[in-house]
Formats: C-alpha cells, sequence, structure tokens
C-alpha cells in the first residue's frame, strides 16, 4: 500500500515565494496547493480533504490571514497553521496565538531551507 502525500495549502500572495516554497515542499515529497488570497483558500478548504497543513500569509489581498483564519475556524474544523510572514506585530502574535497557530515565522528570519526544516516537523 502507499503512503498518502501530505498536503499543504500554502496561503502566500507572492508569486516568486510560493514557487521557491513549492519547490522546497515538493523536494521532501509534499503536495502543496497553491493559493495567492484568502478567497482562493476557502475554495481549497471547501473542496479538498486531508489538509495537513496551512502555511499562512498574514498581508494578503481583500483579507488578511488573521482574519481569515478567524473566520475558518468558527466554521469547520482546520488544520493546524503555521504563520510565515514579514509583519512583526506583537498584537498579531496574540491573535495568532488565541487562533491555536503553531508557529509564527518571520520570513526574514530564515532561509527557505529553514522554513521547509519547521514545516516538516508539523506533518
Amino acid at each position: 500500500m502507499r503512503k498518502k502525500k501530505k498536503k499543504i495549502l500554502l496561503v502566500e500572495d507572492e508569486p516568486l515565494l510560493v514557487e521557491i516554497y513549492e519547490k522546497k515542499l515538493k523536494e521532501i515529497g509534499v503536495l502543496v496547493l497553491k493559493a495567492f488570497s484568502a478567497e482562493e483558500a476557502k475554495k481549497y478548504l471547501e473542496k479538498e480533504k486531508n489538509i495537513n497543513l496551512i502555511v499562512l500569509d498574514i498581508l494578503l489581498p481583500k483579507q488578511n490571514g488573521i482574519s481569515f483564519l478567524s473566520e475558518v475556524k468558527k466554521s469547520r474544523a482546520c488544520p493546524s497553521v503555521v504563520i510565515l510572514s514579514n509583519l512583526e506585530d506583537v498584537k498579531l502574535r496574540e491573535k495568532a496565538k488565541k487562533l491555536k497557530v503553531k508557529e509564527y515565522l518571520l520570513k526574514a528570519n530564515y532561509t527557505p531551507a529553514q522554513i521547509v526544516e519547521k514545516i516538516k516537523k508539523y506533518l
């Protein structure tokens, strides 16, 4: 019996970053679903089963990551979440913690390879 691939929903609006993280995650055998906005991410959550982890940016077009996460958690069971953002804000960190985010990572503090290592421990 073949082992099922782990599935990550990557919610990030910068195409270059999406490309980099997708490549790194595929190298470790992870299936990456890409959403460039909260709206796209919601559609994936409605139709896709067995998403193991959401990797979520805070600064997204129209709806920010924290607002999206808060909405999702009210309406359905939600996979584990790792925030990956450039935004360092104490209030946002507190909100993320209340929403039971596994980790709040600042993009500037890690290389893509280091971020993938952090993500692996939640899969």
